[in-house]
């Protein structure tokens, strides 16, 4: 079972987290090694020309949402989320608890979010046009409309990271819920139906949802971005 843990430091899916970010770090490390040492007259081959093309196919995709600058600012963190959220959301494949089954890791991607969005209006819209937003445009209901705007500001990245835990949760919950149905078989339909079910249960929750959180939050937070900038 998950554990969804809070307060404790060192959980499972704290240590998942650290396992997660230490391989992806050593990997990308390498990779940028050798695409520094290509020669640029020369096609790439075999998994640098894979490496390279996933990359390509990220970039002109979210440079659909984001203009040039805002990419390529963005771009290398939006990146970072959809390869590590993949990852983590597909994890348990191999035997490690899901990073986002702590409450504690999937609220750290809130704060991060609340910063990426933050940043992204300092660096691109002005402060005095940031305050005027939040005053809103009649004036005379300021003390009103600011309270209501300075919580929405807090409550899109909170919703969105508490979506990837919910998310992950609920998956969880169903999953053990059919499990235990199935617990009831008896004779070979146990077996049979533990196998396929379980293969099925795996395939959907582990694979299939967990990618399709990770793009959901890759579509939000570069949405969530993109709005703030253009305010």
């Amino acid at each position: 079972m998950n554990d969804f843990t809070l307060f404790d430091p060192m959980s499972s899916a704290v240590r998942s987290t650290l396992i997660i970010v230490a391989v992806l770090s050593i990997f990308f490390i390498i990779v940028g090694m050798k695409i520094k040492k290509l020669d640029p007259k020369k096609t790439p081959k075999g998994f640098l020309f894979g490496c390279i093309m996933i990359v390509d196919g990220f970039n002109t995709f979210i440079s659909e949402y984001m203009d040039k600058d805002k990419f390529k600012f963005f771009g290398a963190y939006l990146f970072t989320i959809i390869v590590f959220l993949g990852t983590a959301n597909t994890i348990s494949l191999i035997g490690l608890k899901p990073p986002l089954s702590n409450l504690g890791v999937a609220l750290a991607f809130t704060v991060m979010t609340f910063l990426a969005i933050k940043i992204a209006e300092f660096k691109f819209i002005s402060v005095k046009k940031k305050i005027n937003n939040l005053l809103g445009e009649v004036k005379f209901m300021a003390p009103i409309l600011f309270p209501i705007n300075l919580i929405g500001e807090v409550s899109t990245p909170f919703t969105m990271g508490l979506r990837l835990f919910v998310n992950l949760l609920s998956g969880v919950v169903i999953a053990t819920m059919v499990y235990s149905v199935l617990s009831f078989s008896v004779g070979f339909l146990q077996g049979l139906s533990g196998i396929f079910a379980g293969m099925f249960l795996h395939a959907i929750f582990d694979i299939f949802f967990g990618l399709i959180q990770a793009f959901v939050f890759l579509m939000l937070t570069t949405i969530n971005i993109s709005l703030a900038t253009d305010a």
